[in-house]
């Protein structure tokens, strides 16, 4: 018998086999790698330094301003950085920073502010030392005097044209040169060693702040005067009139310190905004603000255990952390940083900073927007506004970064183009944006609704026409409230944009409802009786809320948390700041006169959720305060040890990722500038015109005029020629205020007739007066609507039914008032005066050409 024998283990056939399918597997992972990494090479690199060319106006002796160039046409309307003040000869003299750009041709336009007028538009001779260009020219005198105009220089070679946007006006009696030469003496004496002289123009509220990340008038002196701080300006001031009139001046001073730490060199961003008024007597200083913020580098940060220490900067700046606590992103002075404490590293992830000393790299028109951060520091973000330098330079747009913290490098996503100017972009930048995990990217653009596929780029508009009152976005960005009518619906649909899904809120029977806000991703909504709206004395609608409730909406339904109401009061708006929601109310007597109400709040009970970081405030001997970042714990005996800091590289998108979006909302908009800044952007007027009364500064519109400005005239004589038409001899006190208004504006017609069949005193003053814009001024302080009067325009105020008064003039204790009952001028004492109009809810309306 033959005996047969086998081996132990795995037969070698088996074995042989195996190893080929092995050595397959591996060939096809290594092809498989080579091909993919072919087909998805990105190309690492670092933004360029600036190249466009910087324009200085030069004007008052040394006063310069700075012009940075675009290479698209913008919308030249809003650009307003600056007014340029004239001499009596109207000459406008340039120097042109070129360095190494070739420039064949200098030319210039001047327009009307509202772009319709073309004055004049010619090219310059131009001189060039060493890549230096000076020019010089004389307006046109078809100038008038204290009237704004746009001027446009632009500078061009056979590749590109570059155009650069401020105002100029030939001022009368307005004082400019005494005016800049005080805040250049205020500004001189702050930075010097002796201050003293300083205390006459500031208004100190307290004498314990040490912050100098925000000084204004009423900071004590040694704020004022940077304390301890040892800084040096670095090279000269830019200097930026912002607002020019015979009764004050606005201006902003800008520039750079640097300090030694050391042997390292700091330096600080800093930009100081005037309003200041001349008279016979002195000079007065209305309003003074400084910022100062430190640009943070490799030898700027500190690190002390789990403590981050970034400097003078906003103790109010943007930052995501990952859940644990051991990742950190952070937005400082217009770049953005992560810091890793596990890795012990400090990373640049973006920022147009590339020499602290080159205007173009520190100039402050964007702004970076942080989306979302997962647990290794990976993230998505937003760059809006002016783009420094890189393959956008001279654009302004909106920029989505992804953000890879594995591989260690930001990809440009997309690029939307925009020609309206950054402090626009800004005031109407939504807080609409989300990306999805399937790189769907929703933005809300100038009330349009974008959806944009990041995989194929493409776009669609979901929604247009979507004000601001008709939407809301909660916290997350992820979840969208809206309403298609104007003012309530008895719909509110929900969408979840990660899902794509939506559900509906439907009103009940006989009631209407709004989206409001929303607390994190809880929606917020008011419900009102459809019996219960209602018109004031002008004419407009009011739409009282009896009811608020708050509502979870993440689970495609809508659950009830909690609802808010009080018998005899009604909600007419809310706010939230710090998870409080602050409500405005009214209260509806019984003869239909609205008053407003003493506001409530709703308290968040679960407050905000505790942070992984905490930012907080130390105490430095130099810098006096500073801001800190607090990670998580390091373990028991564990060091820090050294932080090293990195610059992240960037992949930059080719044009195909570029979009142009030109979505217009049809509603007027009101714009907020506090000096060359726009503070708010929106439909609802009253709005504009507290915030601008509150931080002096001026309201306009969208065309763009002039709606509002602080610090009107002291006093108006009383408005000449006030009477009502004849056809009204017999009307009610109301229809003859009416119509007094409508004959001063040189229109004459049956007012009570009009008031009889149904209309209002808006709807009469607005079909009308056409060529005019009507004002609803309910609500607003009598000493704001007083503007109106000092330009020579009625004011009219509701006192009752079918009575009404107009306000024609007004000095320091008084009023002075068309009584349509007697048709003579009355007077009134301005504290008796503003009870008096406020009793009847301070209805006014008034009107600008």
């Amino acid at each position: 018998m033959k005996l047969q024998f086998y081996k132990k283990g795995i037969p070698t056939k088996i074995i042989k086999r195996s190893g080929i399918l092995f050595a397959i597997f591996v060939v096809a992972i290594i092809f498989f790698e080579v091909i993919t990494n072919i087909q998805e090479s990105k190309e690492v690199s670092k933004l360029k330094s600036p190249t466009l060319p910087v324009v200085s106006i030069n004007y008052l002796g040394d006063a310069s301003s700075e012009l940075h160039g675009y290479v698209t046409k913008m919308d030249p309307a809003y650009m307003r950085d600056a007014i340029i003040p004239l001499d009596s000869n109207r000459t406008v003299s340039l120097s042109i920073d070129a360095k190494n750009y070739d420039i064949d041709t200098v030319s210039y336009e001047i327009r009307s502010l509202d772009t319709q007028r073309n004055i004049s538009n010619n090219d310059l001779d131009f001189t060039n030392d060493d890549g230096v260009l000076t020019a010089s020219f004389q307006a046109e005198n078809l100038i008038e005097k204290n009237e704004e105009y746009l001027l446009i220089i632009t500078l061009a070679n056979p590749n590109k044209e570059i155009y650069y946007y401020t105002r100029i006006m030939q001022p009368d009696g307005c004082h400019e040169e005494e005016i800049l030469d005080f805040a250049q003496y205020f500004h001189n004496t702050a930075l010097s060693e002796d201050t003293t002289d300083l205390a006459t123009y500031i208004e100190p509220k307290s004498t314990e702040s040490n912050d100098l990340s925000h000084v204004d008038i009423n900071s004590n002196l040694s704020q004022v005067s940077y304390g301890n701080f040892d800084g040096t300006q670095v090279g000269d001031c830019n200097v930026a009139l912002t607002d020019i009139s015979t009764n004050y001046i606005s201006l902003t001073l800008s520039y750079l310190l640097s300090r030694d730490n050391s042997g390292k060199t700091e330096y600080y961003t800093c930009s100081e905004d005037y309003r200041i008024r001349y008279t016979a007597d002195r000079i007065y200083l209305l309003s003074y603000n400084r910022t100062m913020n430190q640009i943070l580098d490799a030898d700027s940060a500190s690190f002390t255990d789990n403590i981050l220490t970034i400097g003078i900067t906003d103790s109010n700046l943007q930052y995501m952390s990952n859940e644990t606590g051991t990742i950190v992103s952070f937005v400082q002075n217009g770049s953005l940083f992560e810091y890793n404490q596990t890795d012990r590293k400090l990373k640049q992830i973006f920022s147009f900073v590339d020499d602290a000393t080159d205007i173009r790299s520190i100039y402050d028109q964007h702004q970076i927007l942080l989306l979302n951060i997962d647990e290794s520091g990976t993230m998505d973000y937003v760059v809006y506004g002016y783009m420094n330098s890189g393959s956008h330079e001279g654009e302004c747009g909106i920029n989505l970064f992804h953000y890879d913290a594995i591989e260690d490098t930001s990809t440009e996503q997309v690029f939307i183009t925009s020609t309206s100017s950054y402090q626009i972009l800004n005031a109407n930048f939504s807080e609409l944006l989300y990306e999805t995990a399937n790189n769907d990217f929703y933005i809300m653009v100038n009330g349009t609704l974008l959806y944009i596929s990041l995989n194929e780029l493409t776009t669609k508009e979901l929604m247009t026409g979507l004000d601001d009152a008709k939407y809301a976005v909660s916290g997350s960005r992820r979840y969208f409230a809206w309403m298609d009518e104007d003012n309530m619906s008895d719909t509110i649909h929900i969408m979840d944009l990660e899902t794509g899904s939506s559900f509906d809120i439907k009103a009940n029977s006989g009631q209407l409802l709004k989206p409001l806000e929303f607390l994190d991703d809880d929606l917020i909504y008011g419900t009102l009786n459809k019996s219960d709206i209602t018109t004031d004395g002008a004419g407009s609608t009011i739409y009282p809320m009896y009811k608020l409730t708050i509502a979870d909406v993440s689970s495609d339904s809508s659950r009830e948390l909690m609802t808010y109401q009080k018998n005899g009061y009604y909600i007419t708006n809310t706010s939230i700041d710090s998870y409080t929601i602050y409500l405005d109310r009214i209260q509806i007597g019984e003869d239909g006169i609205i008053t407003a109400a003493e506001g409530d709040t709703i308290k968040n009970s679960a407050g905000e959720q505790n942070k992984a970081v905490d930012i907080a405030l130390a105490t430095d001997d130099v810098k006096q305060q500073v801001v800190t970042l607090t990670m998580t714990p390091l373990a028991e005996d564990e060091k820090l040890g050294t932080v090293k800091y990195d610059i992240t590289g960037l992949v930059l998108a080719d044009e195909s990722r570029n979009i142009s979006v030109s979505s217009a909302t049809a509603s007027t908009q009101y714009y907020v500038y506090v000096g060359n800044k726009v503070a708010l952007a929106t439909d609802d007027l009253l709005s504009a015109i507290s915030l601008a009364d509150e931080e002096m500064g001026i309201v306009l519109d969208n065309t763009p005029k002039y709606i509002w400005k602080r610090g009107g005239k002291a006093y108006q004589n009383a408005i000449t020629g006030i009477a009502y038409g004849s056809s009204d001899a017999e009307a009610s006190g109301s229809a003859k205020a009416l119509s007094a208004m409508l004959v001063h504006a040189g229109e004459n017609v049956q007012v009570h007739t009009l008031l009889e069949s149904g209309e209002t005193p808006i709807s009469i003053l607005r079909k009308t007066l056409k060529d005019y814009d009507i004002l609803d001024l309910t609500g607003a302080k009598l000493s704001q609507v007083l503007y109106y009067v000092s330009q020579g325009i009625p004011v009219y105020a509701f006192t009752g039914e079918d009575t009404a008064v107009l306000i024609v003039g007004y000095d320091a204790s008084s009023i002075i008032y068309f009584d349509p009952q007697t048709s003579k001028n009355a007077k009134m004492g301005m504290t008796e005066a503003s009870e008096y109009f406020e009793s009847f809810g301070n209805v006014f309306v008034s009107y600008i050409e």
